[in-house]
């Protein structure tokens, strides 16, 4: 969990405290405590204390339970050559196309308007025309936060929890606009991940969190 402490450890203490909000950690927010919280969130209060694999397994795990194209990640090199920061684009990029898929065509050409004004990565208007998670790697840093913001603000909004404005950019704002109130409840049975247990879906909001984090402390 080296990676994801070092991480945390960069953030703000407001940060920590959205990421202790978005996990539900009940015990505090500073590094430590959510590395352990989010070993508990993986194994249970008995298997945290055996557990000892990476950060990288856990985005790998979350990925595996969202059903990651692996062979479009993979790209001909092995799970050991890609980055952990790949396999959070990805799960970022098969969340938001989930999302995208549940939208109406008009209510998916303005989101998708929204996110060209907001950026001008040619990368991220390939991914919209044709998907894939290849883009992922290819995108610009602000073009995988400007996803992951529009994914948390989604996912956020359909599980209740409210995190401050600045979290989320516009775009976010927009799909509220757009999907209306009664909106969230229908997107959130095809985003959400489709299994019975919620500590995925917060490791889930921790995977996605943490890629808004990498390019918001450097």
């Amino acid at each position: 969990m080296q990676e994801f402490y070092e991480i945390v450890s960069l953030a703000t203490k407001e940060q920590r405290q959205n990421l202790a909000e978005l996990t539900n950690s009940g015990f505090g927010s500073s590094s430590e405590i959510l590395c352990n919280h989010i070993r508990y969130l993986r194994c249970g209060s008995i298997g945290q204390l055996f557990w000892n694999s990476s950060w990288k397994q856990i985005v790998t795990d979350v990925a595996d339970r969202i059903g990651i194209d692996w062979s479009d990640v993979f790209n001909g090199r092995t799970w050991l050559e890609l980055s952990t920061q790949e396999i959070e684009g990805a799960v970022v990029v098969k969340l938001f196309q989930n999302m995208l898929d549940q939208l109406t065509p008009e209510q998916r050409q303005q989101i998708i308007m929204d996110l060209r004004r907001e950026s001008d990565d040619p990368n991220l208007e390939g991914f919209l025309l044709s998907g894939g998670a290849m883009f992922a790697a290819k995108m610009s840093g602000f073009g995988v936060y400007l996803l992951a913001s529009t994914v948390l603000g989604s996912l956020t909004s359909a599980l209740g929890i409210a995190l401050p404005f600045a979290v989320y950019m516009g775009v976010s704002q927009t799909l509220a606009f757009v999907l209306g109130p009664v909106g969230w409840a229908a997107l959130a049975g095809s985003v959400l991940f489709s299994i019975n247990q919620p500590n995925w879906n917060r490791l889930g909001l921790s995977v996605i969190y943490i890629s808004t984090l990498r390019y918001s402390t450097t």
